[in-house]
């Protein structure tokens, strides 16, 4: 079963469109959303942070380490800096022509 799984072309493309749309539209979102302030919600506040840290670590991981495409949609120097989604589009192109030439 998982074997099928990991051998289907169709569920790795899938994979990466998924993950190039949350690439694509977690810089928006982020920059976007405040977190709680820490005069109120100290805890919160921290969570927020956090999560929004580890977030970015998995884009700029996804990027493969590479600098910016140059196609930020927000003013977010996290974005300008460490979001480039060339490696994803370029694994969505291999996927899509190892499909074709499966036929």
């Amino acid at each position: 079963m998982i074997k099928e799984v990991i051998s289907n072309s169709n569920f790795w493309l899938g994979l990466t469109v998924a993950i190039f749309i949350f690439m694509s539209v977690y810089p928006s979102i982020e920059f976007h959303t405040s977190c709680p302030d820490a005069r109120i919600d100290q805890s919160g506040n921290e969570s927020c942070i956090h999560l929004k840290g580890y977030l970015w670590e998995v884009v700029s991981v996804l990027s493969l380490g590479l600098d910016g495409d140059g196609s930020a949609l927000s003013a977010s120097v996290d974005e300008q800096q460490h979001r480039n989604l060339v490696p994803v589009m370029t694994a969505m192109i291999i996927i899509l022509f190892y499909q074709k030439r499966k036929g």
